[in-house]
């Protein structure tokens, strides 16, 4: 095969390893018998993975705004306001993280799904009880959480967050009636 056919080949090879249209061990593979082992796309390999570790630190970040959530409301003694302000701040950066997500085609969407509406709860949930300080309020407030859940995984078709917002319901008729 002359030099110019076999570079045709080579490059429409890497095309669909780059845009994974056939599997990437297939594509090493061709790469490897075309290039009679002589690839020079085997350095790809030996590069800092920085697209992994950004989208490992974005993950932890995003799990880490739950315990910081508990941690802002119930241990330290600063106004509501604040409390507020940092939540809905944890609320931009989960909303961040999810549009991030979505675009990039990743499963940790799923990630930012689930702390942005479990920050949600604890936002409203604590403003509930801080500012009307009414049980039936505070009662309504978990299950408008709860059909939000409910809602949206009809919504979005995810059944993770039906079946939590389901359970939620049946959590708090157990806890209301018994």
């Amino acid at each position: 095969m002359d030099d110019t056919r076999k570079q045709v080949v080579v490059d429409e090879i890497r095309y669909w390893k780059n845009h994974q249209l056939l599997p990437k061990e297939y594509c090493d593979f061709l790469l490897a018998l075309y290039t009679e082992g002589e690839d020079d796309s085997s350095s790809e390999k030996k590069a800092f993975p920085l697209k992994a570790w950004l989208t490992s630190i974005l993950v932890m970040i995003l799990l880490a705004l739950l315990p910081i959530s508990f941690l802002v409301i119930y241990f330290t003694e600063i106004s509501m306001l604040m409390q507020t302000g940092l939540h809905l701040i944890f609320l931009i950066m989960t909303a961040v993280g999810y549009s991030y997500f979505k675009k990039t085609n990743s499963i940790y969407v799923h990630i930012s799904i689930i702390v942005f509406l479990l920050l949600f709860l604890i936002i409203s949930v604590y403003l509930v009880k801080e500012s009307a300080q009414v049980v039936s309020l505070l009662h309504i407030t978990i299950l408008f959480n709860c059909l939000l859940w409910i809602l949206l995984g009809v919504w979005k078709k995810v059944f993770y967050l039906i079946a939590s917002g389901v359970i939620g319901i049946v959590m708090w008729l157990l806890f209301i009636f018994f």
